[in-house]
C-alpha cells in the first residue's frame, strides 16, 4: 500500500524529518492561493500513486501564483502514468547545494531490512543500482534491533560523506525508526536536499506500508489507495487486479506466480495481456463469475484465458461460475486450463459451457490456443 506524496511527507514531519512548506489543493484557484501564501517560486506536483511523475510531466515549476494555477489546471485534467490526479501538492521550491538518496526497505535475499545511502540523489535509483551498484552504500539491519547512530555514521562514511555526516546519519536513524514503527515495506527520500547552510530537506517522499497490518489510520486502508475502479472492486472481493493497458487477452489465474508467468508467456507468444487477475485461494462460483465480468469489462479484450490450479481451490465450483457468465453471451472465445482436484468434472463443465478446454500440464499450450483464436478473428 503506497501513500500519496503529501501523506508520506506529513508522516515524515511527524518524525522530525524536514519537508518543504506545502499545501494539497484540488483546483487551480486553490493552487494560486496556496502559492501566494507560500511565496516565491513553487513546485506543483500531481498526486498520483505512481513513480516517474517528472518524466511524465506531472511536476511543474511555477514562478508566480498565476503560473501555479495554470500548472494545476493542466495536471488535474490529464492522466499521469495512466492515473487521474484528483489533487496537486503546491510547495515551496527549495534550492539544493547537493542531492542525496536515502532509503530503507527489505532485502529479499538476506531476509532483513537494509538501509541505503547515495550521494547521487535525484537519479533513477533502480538504474543506478543496476549500472553502478557501488554508488549506493548499503547496511543490513537486524530485524529485532535498531539502527544505531554509529552504524548510520559508518554508512554515511561508506557513501563518501564527510561534511554533514552527523546530520545525515541522524536523519537515517529517524527514517529507520519510522520504517519499524509504521510497519513499512519501504521508505525513501529521493532527493534529499542538502542546503547551503547545512540543513536537510526531503524534496520527495515514498512510503509503502504492509497491506496485511490491521487497524491503519483512517484513509490508509489498502482498498482506498486503489485508483482503478476494477482494482478496487477486485480488492473488495479478495482478488488482485492490475490493468496492463490495451492488451487483447484477458487473464484470470488462481495464483500470483501462475499469473505473472502466464503474462510472460503471452508476451513471448507475440500477444499482450490486458490485465493480471489473481483469484487467491478461496474460489467460489460467484467469485469466478465476478472475476470474469471484471475482465470482460475491459474494452480491448478480444479473448479470455483462464489458468487455474486446484491444489486447495475448488475448481469445479469455479467452472460453474465460468458457465454462468458464458451463458450471458460475452461474444469472445474463452480458453480454460484447469488442473488438480476434480479436474475431470471441471473439464466437463467448462466444455459444456462452450470454453475450449486445455488438458495439457503446461501453460504454453493454453497460451497457444488463445493466441490462435485471436489470429482467426483478425
Amino acid at each position: 500500500m503506497r501513500l500519496h506524496e503529501h501523506e508520506a511527507k506529513a508522516l515524515f514531519a511527524e518524525w522530525g524529518i524536514a519537508v518543504p512548506d506545502g499545501e494539497v489543493v484540488a483546483s487551480p484557484a486553490a493552487a494560486a492561493a496556496a502559492a501566494r501564501r507560500i511565496g516565491g517560486r513553487t513546485v506543483v506536483k500531481a498526486q498520483v500513486l505512481a513513480g516517474g511523475r517528472a518524466k511524465a510531466g506531472g511536476i511543474r515549476l511555477a514562478a508566480s501564483p498565476e503560473a501555479a494555477a495554470a500548472a494545476a489546471g493542466e495536471l488535474l485534467q490529464r492522466p499521469i502514468r495512466g492515473l487521474a490526479a484528483r489533487a496537486v501538492l503546491v510547495e515551496s521550491w527549495v534550492p539544493a547545494a547537493a542531492q542525496l538518496y536515502l532509503g530503507v526497505t527489505i532485502d529479499p535475499a538476506a531476509g532483513c531490512p537494509v538501509a541505503m545511502l547515495s550521494r547521487e540523489g535525484g537519479t533513477e535509483i533502480e538504474t543506478l543500482a543496476c549500472q553502478r551498484p557501488a554508488a549506493i552504500a548499503r547496511r543490513l539491519i537486524d530485524p529485532c534491533g535498531t539502527l544505531a547512530p554509529d552504524e548510520a555514521s559508518s554508512l554515511a562514511g561508506a557513501a563518501g560523506l564527510d561534511a554533514g555526516m552527523a546530520a545525515v546519519a541522524g536523519l537515517l536513524v529517524r527514517l529507520y525508526e519510522l520504517f519499524r514503527a509504521e510497519q513499512a515495506l519501504m521508505v525513501e527520500i529521493n532527493p534529499l536536499a542538502w542546503l547551503a547552510d547545512g540543513r536537510l530537506c526531503a524534496l520527495d517522499a515514498v512510503v509503502e506500508l504492509d497491506d496485511a497490518v490491521p487497524d491503519r489510520r483512517a484513509g490508509w486502508e489498502p482498498a482506498a489507495r486503489l485508483e482503478d475502479d476494477r482494482a478496487r472492486a477486485a480488492r473488495q472481493l479478495g482478488m488482485t487486479f492490475v490493468d496492463l493497458g490495451p492488451g487483447e487477452i484477458g487473464l484470470i489465474c488462481s495464483g500470483a506466480g501462475l499469473g505473472m508467468a502466464t503474462v510472460d508467456l503471452i508476451a513471448r507468444a507475440g500477444a499482450r495481456a490486458a490485465n493480471f487477475l489473481e483469484t487467491g485461494g478461496g474460489l467460489t462460483r460467484e467469485l469466478m463469475a465476478q472475476a470474469m465480468r471484471l475482465v470482460l469489462s475491459q474494452p480491448s479484450v478480444r479473448a479470455l484465458l483462464i489458468n487455474l490450479y486446484g491444489g486447495i481451490n475448488p475448481i469445479h465450483d469455479a467452472a460453474r461460475g465460468v458457465a454462468d457468465v458464458l451463458a450471458e453471451g460475452p461474444g469472445i472465445p474463452v480458453v480454460a486450463k484447469a488442473l488438480g482436484n476434480r479436474q475431470e468434472e471441471t473439464w466437463s463443465l467448462l466444455a459444456q459451457a462452450g470454453a475450449e478446454v486445455v488438458t495439457a500440464m503446461d501453460s504454453e499450450s493454453a497460451v497457444r490456443a488463445v493466441v490462435r483464436h485471436l489470429a482467426s478473428r483478425r
